[in-house]
């Protein structure tokens, strides 16, 4: 997930762009499946991410977790 910077704007061109500038710095292996974005990432009142409110929609409706 990425919340994108102010003033730009998630979307399919954008993702393209980041997968392009990623394609010649990262194994092919480690790069992302799908890129999704959001307004505003969760995070708690320090600025620390909640990576597992980031992981949830991911394992919806699966029987257990890795």
């Amino acid at each position: 997930m990425i919340e994108p910077a102010p003033g730009a704007e998630g979307g399919p061109e954008l993702a393209a762009e980041l997968l392009a500038f990623l394609g010649g710095r990262v194994a092919k292996f480690k790069l992302p499946c799908s890129i999704d974005f959001m307004d505003a990432l969760p995070r708690d009142p320090n600025g620390k991410l909640y990576k597992r409110k980031l992981r949830k929609p991911y394992w919806a409706g699966r029987r257990r977790a890795i």
